[in-house]
Protein backbone atom coordinates (compact mmCIF):
# COMPACT_ATOMS: atom_id res chain seq x y z
CA UNK A 1 0.00 0.00 0.00
CA UNK A 2 2.86 2.33 0.85
CA UNK A 3 4.39 1.77 -2.58
CA UNK A 4 1.07 2.58 -4.29
CA UNK A 5 0.73 5.88 -2.42
CA UNK A 6 4.35 6.83 -3.20
CA UNK A 7 3.85 5.91 -6.84
CA UNK A 8 0.61 7.93 -6.98
CA UNK A 9 2.24 10.97 -5.38
CA UNK A 10 5.24 10.73 -7.70
CA UNK A 11 2.88 10.49 -10.68
CA UNK A 12 0.91 13.55 -9.53
CA UNK A 13 4.13 15.53 -9.00
CA UNK A 14 5.41 14.55 -12.48
CA UNK A 15 2.08 15.52 -14.09
CA UNK A 16 2.07 18.92 -12.32
CA UNK A 17 5.69 19.62 -13.27
CA UNK A 18 5.02 18.54 -16.88
CA UNK A 19 1.92 20.76 -17.07
CA UNK A 20 3.89 23.77 -15.80
CA UNK A 21 6.76 23.09 -18.20
CA UNK A 22 4.38 22.83 -21.14
CA UNK A 23 2.77 26.13 -20.12
CA UNK A 24 6.16 27.80 -19.98
CA UNK A 25 7.14 26.37 -23.37
CA UNK A 26 3.93 27.67 -24.99
CA UNK A 27 4.42 31.03 -23.31
CA UNK A 28 7.98 31.23 -24.65
CA UNK A 29 6.77 30.36 -28.15
CA UNK A 30 4.12 33.10 -28.00
CA UNK A 31 6.76 35.54 -26.77
CA UNK A 32 8.96 34.56 -29.68
CA UNK A 33 6.12 35.26 -32.10
CA UNK A 34 5.48 38.65 -30.53
CA UNK A 35 9.18 39.45 -30.71
CA UNK A 36 9.27 38.50 -34.39
CA UNK A 37 6.24 40.70 -35.10
CA UNK A 38 7.81 43.58 -33.19
CA UNK A 39 11.05 43.20 -35.17
CA UNK A 40 9.13 43.19 -38.45
CA UNK A 41 7.27 46.34 -37.40
CA UNK A 42 10.56 47.95 -36.35
CA UNK A 43 12.09 47.15 -39.75
CA UNK A 44 9.11 48.67 -41.58
CA UNK A 45 9.28 51.80 -39.45
CA UNK A 46 13.03 52.15 -40.07
CA UNK A 47 12.48 51.89 -43.82
CA UNK A 48 9.71 54.50 -43.62
CA UNK A 49 11.95 56.71 -41.48
CA UNK A 50 14.73 56.56 -44.08
CA UNK A 51 12.24 57.39 -46.82
CA UNK A 52 10.88 60.36 -44.88
CA UNK A 53 14.40 61.63 -44.18
CA UNK A 54 15.18 61.42 -47.90
CA UNK A 55 11.99 63.35 -48.71
CA UNK A 56 12.88 65.94 -46.08
CA UNK A 57 16.28 66.48 -47.69
CA UNK A 58 14.60 66.91 -51.08
CA UNK A 59 12.12 69.40 -49.65
CA UNK A 60 14.94 71.42 -48.12
CA UNK A 61 16.80 71.64 -51.44
CA UNK A 62 16.78 74.95 -53.35
CA UNK A 63 15.58 73.18 -56.50
CA UNK A 64 12.43 71.94 -54.75
CA UNK A 65 11.73 75.38 -53.30
CA UNK A 66 12.17 76.99 -56.71
CA UNK A 67 9.90 74.43 -58.36
CA UNK A 68 7.17 74.98 -55.78
CA UNK A 69 7.48 78.76 -56.10
CA UNK A 70 7.24 78.51 -59.89
CA UNK A 71 4.27 76.12 -59.89
CA UNK A 72 2.22 77.50 -57.02
CA UNK A 73 3.23 81.14 -56.72
CA UNK A 74 3.99 82.05 -60.33
CA UNK A 75 7.65 82.89 -59.76
CA UNK A 76 9.54 83.88 -62.90
CA UNK A 77 13.22 84.46 -63.42
CA UNK A 78 14.51 87.62 -65.01
CA UNK A 79 13.63 87.63 -68.69
CA UNK A 80 10.87 84.99 -68.34
CA UNK A 81 7.18 85.70 -68.81
CA UNK A 82 4.50 84.04 -66.72
CA UNK A 83 1.46 83.04 -68.74
CA UNK A 84 -1.75 82.45 -66.81
CA UNK A 85 -4.59 80.86 -68.73
CA UNK A 86 -8.01 81.84 -67.37
CA UNK A 87 -10.04 79.00 -65.94
CA UNK A 88 -12.91 79.74 -68.33
CA UNK A 89 -10.66 79.11 -71.34
CA UNK A 90 -9.43 75.82 -69.87
CA UNK A 91 -12.99 74.68 -69.19
CA UNK A 92 -14.06 75.72 -72.67
CA UNK A 93 -11.27 73.71 -74.26
CA UNK A 94 -11.87 70.71 -72.02
CA UNK A 95 -15.60 71.00 -72.60
CA UNK A 96 -15.10 70.71 -76.35
CA UNK A 97 -12.99 67.60 -75.95
CA UNK A 98 -15.63 66.07 -73.68
CA UNK A 99 -18.32 66.71 -76.29
CA UNK A 100 -16.25 64.85 -78.86
CA UNK A 101 -15.91 61.90 -76.48
CA UNK A 102 -19.68 61.88 -75.92
CA UNK A 103 -20.39 61.09 -79.58
CA UNK A 104 -21.41 57.45 -79.68
CA UNK A 105 -21.31 55.33 -82.78
CA UNK A 106 -23.69 52.45 -83.39
CA UNK A 107 -22.12 49.15 -82.33
CA UNK A 108 -21.34 47.79 -85.83
CA UNK A 109 -19.63 51.06 -86.82
CA UNK A 110 -17.78 51.15 -83.51
CA UNK A 111 -16.40 47.65 -84.09
CA UNK A 112 -15.41 48.51 -87.66
CA UNK A 113 -13.63 51.63 -86.45
CA UNK A 114 -11.90 49.65 -83.72
CA UNK A 115 -10.51 46.98 -86.04
CA UNK A 116 -9.98 48.85 -89.30
CA UNK A 117 -9.17 52.42 -88.36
Amino acid sequence: MNKKVTFLLATVVVVIISYNLMGQIFSALKSSDRLTQALDELYKLEVKNKQLKKELEQVKSPQFLEKQARNKLGLAKEGETVVIIPQEKIEAILGLSKKIEDIKLPNPLGWLKLFFH
